[in-house]
């Protein structure tokens, strides 16, 4: 897959690198041109009106140009590209360089002229996106009043241009070195209340019915990325925006339906002394996407630009191309004007799949049965019917043969009604063609991803197939069936994760209507679970060994860790990643060393603790916080606090000590008492090493607040 940070300029062409294939490059030209035939003459058409031509609107019709356009690599870019990236590569990749095709999610074509209203342009068509595959061809139809027919006729002939053409392209690409995640929050809520009272007391009534409606849509993107040193910021910038799109996209598929609000009765009856009614309505969706190196996300390509005018092309032959081979001028009398003309084309890869060719057959009924037929090898082949228009109609009816490649089964689809441009895309051709992606896999977590598919078309035998995606094996897989009638039935699919430990987590079922599918990681969510040693590790502890299980015996999957904890290192906190953050059991288990050499086990535990306590129980601790503000650091150099905790066994006298100096942040000193009846005082006493060499200490206090502050050393007279 295109791997967005690895980008470089070749003869005036953005070309990227690929993933994980040192010798497949992407190249995205920076701006769409014409679509031309096989002698580079430009697929374009402009029919002029010689006498003004009535519309509805009002206005007067004065041309009508039909055109392609396309986001293609030219042959001349093609073969300087490949070559400066054979030599880029190296002899031993040399022989392997090609040129890949981006995996487009979505795209649009917009022209300028569909801005320009009023007296220069009536109308612009064209299809609801680009092809999406091969050269991503797009048609155009504008329709101009007699003011803007002269213009553009005008406008077209010369040097410059005119027509400015704007792609919006997404595509799905892995992205750098970053991290980062994109969240989603939607609330939807509707509410009803009614209230209707009839006092029903002495004299007249007083009647009160009160209603009120609340309607509440709060929809929440927050997007946040993290990348390392030396970062691209504008390749941050994009890639954020890269994942909000993402996210809007997600929250559109899951987001589309409103829901209902109150619908029922409101009415009110007479000698009812009080009629209350609610009702609320409630929608949540909440998720988040994970950004990771792995991760595939959509990415936008928008080349854009002005198309040459006609008279500056040349042909094949090096010969220039006449503004009189693409215009006619006609007369309004002419039986054309009661015309209309579709384009036809297929949407579907035919270099890369099980079709080999799409014959198409189109008719209209008009005064005579018209009939067009067409025969297609290539997405970028686009045809044109046309017939006169009987009554008000323009519809059409159209079949089609399709031809597999290694195959005498051909499906014939039935004759069905359409109208408007016809595009014929691959679920119509009776192939079932899945593109399957590592989506945001990460293979530190997960040794294996086993994807299961199954599709049980109407008639005939239902298929099923595999695809493993490894560290090693990490490239989109793409599957095809034959099945010889419209795909109109959802996907099937599930995944098994296999975790480094050997461990299987198995997934569910999932229906999809989607040609790709892109696999993610099954850990949603990170669990956090902190491990704290208590008692005392100067004087009695020697080290805690603390062995931690994490089970989730729903989905059979185990994750385990080892703590060890010791005076220097009292704290651990594990991390581990979990399919759901509710579910699954910690425990734990260890031992105590003691620094006379006995040992004592901690038996298996439960905790449904995020902190988890081991080492000798305490009653209770007292925690001593010092404080040197007081402390005259132009004399004093350091200083050391001795404490003493006296309990009533003087067995369990505890004195620990602490150096404060300047600048730095004096040490915590916690006092932990076994017997929840003893005594929370203590004793302190500190001295202080000046900076001519000499000491002082200040007399013991003994006292129950635990903070220490440490007074001024009085002035020696």
């Amino acid at each position: 897959m295109l791997q967005i940070d690895k980008a470089q300029m070749i003869s005036g062409v953005q070309v990227y690198g690929d993933h994980a294939d040192p010798a497949l490059f992407y190249a995205v030209p920076q701006q769409p041109t014409f679509r031309c035939d096989a002698q580079d003459r430009p697929i374009f058409m402009y029919l002029k009106y010689r006498q003004p031509k009535p519309q509805p609107s009002g206005q007067t019709g004065g041309g009508f140009a039909t055109f392609d356009t396309q986001f293609a690599l030219d042959d001349t870019a093609r073969v300087d590209i490949l070559e400066e990236l054979r030599k880029q590569v190296g002899p031993d990749l040399a022989d392997r360089v090609s040129l890949g095709s981006i995996t487009w999610a979505s795209g649009t074509a917009h022209l300028n002229l569909s801005e320009v209203g009023g007296k220069l342009v009536t109308k612009v068509w064209n299809p609801v996106s680009p092809s999406l595959y091969g050269d991503n061809v797009t048609p155009f139809t504008v329709e101009m009043p007699d003011f803007g027919a002269t213009l553009f006729a005008e406008a077209m002939q010369g040097k410059g241009g005119i027509v400015q053409v704007s792609y919006a392209m997404n595509g799905w690409v892995k992205l750098p070195k970053i991290t980062g995640y994109g969240h989603f929050n939607s609330l939807k809520f509707r509410s009803f209340v009614q209230d209707a009272h009839d006092d029903a007391g002495w004299g007249d009534d007083s009647f009160s019915n009160k209603m009120s409606e609340l309607a509440v849509n709060r929809d929440v993107v927050t997007v946040h990325t993290e990348s390392g040193a030396g970062a691209d910021p504008d390749v941050v910038a994009k890639i954020d925006e890269s994942i909000r799109r993402t996210v809007l996209d997600m929250a559109t598929k899951r987001m589309t339906e409103q829901i209902d609000g109150y619908t029922g009765d409101r009415s009110v009856l007479e000698d009812y002394e009080a009629i209350h009614r609610e009702y609320s309505n409630i929608r949540v969706d909440d998720f988040t996407i994970n950004i990771s190196q792995q991760t595939a996300v959509l990415w936008p390509f928008n080349p854009q630009g002005t198309l040459p005018n006609i008279t500056t092309l040349v042909d094949k032959q090096g010969q220039p191309v006449q503004w009189a081979d693409h215009y006619r001028e006609i007369d309004l009398n002419d039986p054309f004007f009661r015309s209309f003309s579709i384009p036809v084309r297929v949407n579907a890869d035919f270099s890369d799949g099980l079709v080999h060719s799409v014959d198409a057959h189109v008719e209209y009924p008009g005064d005579t049965l018209v009939t067009g037929d067409y025969h297609f090898e290539t997405p970028n082949q686009t045809e044109s019917f046309s017939s006169y228009v009987k009554g008000d109609s323009e519809e059409v009816q159209y079949s089609f043969t399709v031809n597999y490649k290694g195959s005498s089964t051909v499906y014939r689809a039935p004759a069905a009604p359409h109208k408007g441009p016809l595009t014929i895309n691959v679920d119509d051709l009776g192939v079932l063609e899945v593109e399957v992606l590592p989506g945001n896999l990460d293979f530190e977590k997960v040794a294996a991803a086993t994807v299961t598919l199954a599709y049980a078309p109407a008639t005939g035998t239902p298929v099923e197939d595999q695809v493993v995606f490894t560290k090693e094996q990490n490239k989109e897989q793409k599957l095809s069936w034959l099945i010889a009638e419209k795909r109109d039935r959802p996907i099937r699919y599930k995944v098994d994760y296999r975790m480094p430990s050997g461990q299987v987590i198995e997934g569910d079922w999932v229906e999809v209507n989607r040609q790709r599918l892109y696999i993610s990681s099954p850990f949603t969510n990170v669990r956090k679970v902190k491990v704290l040693a208590v008692g005392d590790l100067t004087n009695k502890i020697d080290s805690i060994l603390v062995d931690l299980r994490y089970e989730d015996a729903e989905n059979g999957y185990i994750q385990t860790s080892t703590a060890e904890l010791n005076a220097a290192n009292g704290f651990r906190e594990w991390a581990f990643p979990v399919l759901d953050s509710d579910g699954g059991t910690v425990t734990y288990s260890g031992l105590v060393r003691y620094k006379d050499g006995t040992v004592r086990d901690i038996p298996q535990t439960v905790s449904d603790d995020p902190s988890i306590l081991v080492g000798d129980e305490v009653a209770g601790v007292i925690a001593v916080t010092i404080a040197p503000d007081l402390v005259d650091w132009s004399t004093v150099a350091l200083v050391k606090v001795a404490l003493t905790c006296d309990t009533d066994d003087p067995a369990d006298q505890q004195i620990k000590s602490a150096v404060v100096r300047k600048d730095a942040v004096p040490p915590s000193i916690a006092f932990y008492l076994l017997d929840p009846a003893a005594k929370k005082d203590f004793s302190w006493t500190a001295t202080y090493y000046l900076n001519d060499g000499t000491s002082a200490s200040t007399a013991s206090v003994t006292t129950g607040d635990t903070n220490v502050l440490l007074p001024r050393l009085a002035t020696t007279p």
